[in-house]
């Protein structure tokens, strides 16, 4: 995907492509979860398109989480499979949160899950915090939900902020 993504012009069209190849090549099994995004610094956007992947958050003062969801199912389900890019543009203080299911899904010792609804709230609630100080604040809000210091799963995060 990254030797051809200069080829594309669109973040749906190279997923489509990708889909397709993958598909023929895998030899009948595994998907591929993926989240791509072109950031563009002149214009301060983000094309995007989600291929099954937890949605990242786009956190921005005084307004809700924003999901970006806009894409296709994950790549290998179907060689055709169609897939939608959107555009967002990024204003100063704006804060784009990355994750793996490994945040979200975290479970306290009730059984409960961490939730993309908890996650999106840190986050809006230390929106002020620079970018490697909200993964920090993430991070122990999980180990904390979960009430100890191992996970089931991997914890990825990968935050950008506009400044």
């Amino acid at each position: 995907m990254r030797m051809d993504a200069a080829r594309f012009p669109s973040t749906s069209d190279l997923l489509q492509t990708s889909t397709t190849s993958f598909v023929r090549s895998r030899a009948g099994s595994g998907l591929f979860r993926c989240f791509y995004g072109k950031l563009c610094p002149q214009s301060h956007s983000l094309e995007y398109t989600n291929a099954g992947h937890n949605p990242p958050l786009v956190i921005r003062a005084g307004t809700d989480p924003s999901p970006l969801d806009k894409g296709g199912p994950v790549l290998g389900v179907l060689p055709d499979s169609h897939y939608e890019s959107a555009k967002i543009s990024l204003r100063q203080g704006d804060v784009l949160v990355l994750y793996t299911d490994g945040a979200v899904e975290a479970e306290n010792p009730a059984g409960e899950q961490y939730s993309a609804q908890r996650l999106s709230r840190t986050s809006a609630w230390h929106l002020q915090q620079n970018a490697s100080e909200l993964i920090e604040t993430i991070y122990t809000s999980v180990i904390e939900f979960r009430q100890t210091t191992s996970l089931a799963d991997d914890l990825t995060l990968v935050l950008l902020k506009k400044l």
